[in-house]
């Protein structure tokens, strides 16, 4: 069990992070490396959004990931909230901007 978690949003967004963070391992060698860019936790406490970014395709790392919703928001039981928070996947596409810019750029 992990230790007592702050209720404030970005203590509980470490701690998620912390918690899933193994679980992108699982992810389709296809995909390449999976990481999570940002993992925002609403005011209430309810949901939790984590936007990840894949190395190869990123469209079936998220597919992965949501198939796998309801078994990683029982992995944050351990975290010992008043409510288990439902998760949402988006793909973070800031990479892809940040490409663009740079090529409008050149």
């Amino acid at each position: 069990m992990l230790p007592f978690v702050s209720r404030r949003p970005s203590m509980i967004a470490t701690s998620v992070r912390r918690v899933l963070a193994p679980a992108l391992r699982s992810c389709p060698p296809e995909c390449g490396i999976v990481s999570m860019t940002e993992v925002e936790v609403s005011p209430d406490l309810q949901w939790v959004t984590v936007s990840i970014s894949a190395l190869k395709d990123s469209p079936s790392a998220l597919a992965h990931l949501k198939e796998q919703t309801s078994r990683l928001r029982g992995l944050l039981k351990k975290l010992e909230l008043h409510r288990v928070p439902f998760l949402r996947f988006k793909i973070d596409t800031r990479g892809e901007s940040a490409e663009r810019l740079d090529t409008l750029l050149r």
